[in-house]
């Protein structure tokens, strides 16, 4: 058993590693803004990967695109978060109340917890959670981007201080 994790981990790390170097090194060039676009919204689904470190990287190489690129990730991550509200809504039919221990702060709350979604760990079970309680999706998405939206700023904002 211990043998062949040892075989898969390697097998599995390492190329995400190689991916993830690669897409570091196209947010430096004339693909950042695509690359930025991309893992924002991924990053906001339910995959683990974070799309700050794109950001940082995209406003360092091209300090003059430094407003589309906070524009891009927050409409990019906003979306992906969107797609999760979805699926919290979707998944609704399979009533799972046990599932969703974010939900009494949710509903208690509505649409303005969307604004925490960017939280890692417990973002995606936020904003899932008010697809699931079917609060209204466009004060979700709204409360989602401006959360979102000064994360990036304040990420951009560290990418000059730096």
């Amino acid at each position: 058993m211990i043998a062949l994790a040892d075989r898969l981990v390697p097998d599995i790390v390492l190329p995400v590693q190689a991916l993830w170097a690669e897409a570091l090194r196209a947010a430096a060039g004339p693909v950042g803004l695509y690359v930025l676009a991309a893992t924002s919204f991924v990053a906001a689904t339910l995959a683990p990967l974070g799309s700050e470190a794109i950001l940082l990287v995209v406003v360092a190489a091209q300090p003059q695109h430094a407003l589309a690129a906070v524009t891009i990730a927050t409409v990019a991550n906003t979306a992906g978060g969107m797609t999760t509200y979805a699926l919290g809504r979707w998944a609704r039919r399979w009533h799972t109340p046990d599932a969703w221990r974010w939900a009494p702060s949710v509903q208690r709350w509505g649409a303005p917890m969307a604004a925490l979604g960017w939280l890692p760990g417990v973002g995606d079970a936020i904003v899932a959670a008010t697809g699931w309680l079917q609060i209204d999706p466009l004060a979700c998405a709204l409360w989602t981007a401006f959360g979102r939206g000064l994360r990036y700023i304040a990420v951009a904002g560290l990418a000059f201080a730096l």
